[in-house]
């Protein structure tokens, strides 16, 4: 294979003069982006050998169709023996070795026919069976199937797995794992609210991932997430050891069996609480939430993200670096915050809002907020509690539009806030955005806007991106720079 790459081939055309060893040529097509692998398979038959692999290293099956209610199932006979032959080459020797990443998905089919004579799992199976042959196999994703005993059990024949996504599907509980349990670094499980996963023998089939090895795990539906508190980590012998995030659903039963278990998650640090779509009555307000008191002692954090009520009894201060606040209380069903209530968290003044513990605001250096405007109060707020931020993103979901009875500013006002206001000169990255679309800027505007740019270079000459998306105002000075989306 060495002596290949240095012979031009009939009809190869021009083949790099270069004496590599074949392994060396291989981790350089590792980092081409997809395109460019193409083309060099197109080179010459050696390239197109070791290239080739590489175009399947993230694998998407979608052999089945779901309806309005649904309902799986497999169209048309054809679309069975395709799909096999597509596993077959695959899970070949030359092929499998590059296999990365797997899917397993449906698709919805324009006209197509409910067919109920060809099972919808009949290539799951042959799936399963196939995936020990991926041997670097880090990713497998799954959307709207149901995992039986058995399945579970070919799943646990693979031993380790970076990252297991599971969509919509409901997992078997195995009474008896006989095999060693599979060592999963990464799970996220997601599942539509209508959606049935039972309890006890027939929800999600925790037991079979080993509590040692899991690093990171989000579940957004209430059902799953509680399952995972209470037979899950509560039943853990030594805890969690690994886990280092954590994601789960903001509802009052779940924080409320989360709170007194934290204790078996001695390495967590980053805890996020997934945001509805719309804020609902029962999550816990100030007026009426509390947590118990507890002996077990609250996290060094450095990542938080979810309502502010809830900031006070996870986060420790001291070691927070990263915090995404929204809120519970019914201003807004999107969970936005006006300016006068997050003025009152940060700052104190509202005898209706608990306030942020100072100590545990002074570390944070990226800072993401959900408001309903921005005015002098809220920005007056940050400078004085974040004196080490570096990054600023707001979403402000009533847009940037000036208004005498809230006091809102408008783009130009906040641009010219920014020159007088004590942001803290470690500021890097800026971004306020919003989906509500706002009136475009004039002529005049933009050249205030211009000569406003080398002042802010002036005051904070740390800072190099500035982005109000929602006017299209392009206020990066520097165009080699990339916008950080914080």
């Amino acid at each position: 294979m060495g002596q290949l790459m240095n012979t031009p081939s009939r009809g190869s055309g021009i083949i790099p003069q270069v004496g590599l060893p074949p392994e060396l040529w291989s981790a350089i097509f590792e980092h081409l982006p997809l395109r460019t692998l193409h083309d060099v398979t197109l080179t010459c038959h050696s390239f197109r050998y070791l290239a080739q692999p590489l175009l399947f290293r993230s694998l998407t099956f979608c052999p089945y169709s779901l309806d309005a209610n649904n309902q799986r199932f497999i169209h048309r006979l054809k679309t069975v023996e395709r799909t096999k032959r597509r596993i077959q080459f695959c899970s070949s020797v030359r092929i499998a070795h590059a296999v990365r990443e797997c899917k397993f998905y449906p698709r919805y089919i324009v006209g197509a026919v409910l067919n109920k004579e060809i099972p919808y799992n009949v290539l799951l199976d042959i799936l399963l069976d196939t995936l020990p042959l991926f041997v670097n196999l880090q990713s497998l994703s799954f959307m709207f199937v149901d995992l039986s005993q058995s399945q579970i059990l070919k799943l646990c024949a693979l031993r380790s797995l970076g990252n297991l996504f599971l969509g919509n599907c409901t997992v078997e509980h195995v009474l008896s794992l006989s095999s060693p349990k599979l060592r999963l670094a990464n799970l996220t499980i997601i599942c539509d609210s209508k959606n049935m996963l039972g309890n006890g023998q027939n929800g999600h089939g925790l037991s079979v991932f080993s509590p040692d090895h899991i690093r990171s795990v989000s579940i957004i539906n209430p059902v799953a997430a509680s399952q995972l508190l209470n037979n899950f980590i509560a039943n853990a012998s030594q805890g969690l050891l690994q886990l280092r995030c954590l994601t789960l659903p903001c509802n009052l039963e779940v924080v409320r069996a989360f709170r007194p278990i934290l204790h078996l998650i001695p390495e967590l640090a980053e805890l996020k609480f997934a945001r509805p779509s719309q804020i609902q009555y029962n999550l816990p307000r100030d007026e009426n939430f509390s947590l118990s008191t507890h002996l077990n002692p609250l996290k060094p954090l450095s990542k938080y993200q979810g309502p502010r009520q809830l900031l006070p009894h996870f986060v420790r201060p001291g070691a927070l670096e990263h915090l995404n606040l929204w809120s519970t209380r019914p201003v807004s069903t999107d969970g936005s915050m006006s300016p006068f209530e997050l003025h009152g968290a940060l700052a104190g003044g509202n005898e209706l809002v608990s306030v942020c513990d100072p100590e545990v605001l002074k570390t944070v250096q990226m800072l993401e907020l959900s408001v309903t405007h921005v005015d002098a109060l809220m920005l007056h707020a940050i400078c004085i509690r974040f004196p080490i931020l570096r990054s600023l993103y707001v979403f402000a979901a009533r847009g940037f539009f000036p208004g005498a009875v809230t006091q809102a500013w408008d783009p130009e006002m906040i641009i010219d806030a920014l020159l007088t206001l004590p942001l803290p000169s470690t500021i890097q990255h800026l971004r306020l955005s919003s989906y509500s679309a706002g009136s475009r800027t004039g002529t005049a505007t933009e050249d205030r806007l211009a000569r406003r740019k080398q002042d802010l270079r002036v005051k904070f000459p740390n800072l190099s991106s500035v982005s109000l998306d929602e006017s299209d105002i392009d206020l990066t000075w520097d165009r080699s720079t990339v916008l950080l989306h914080c």
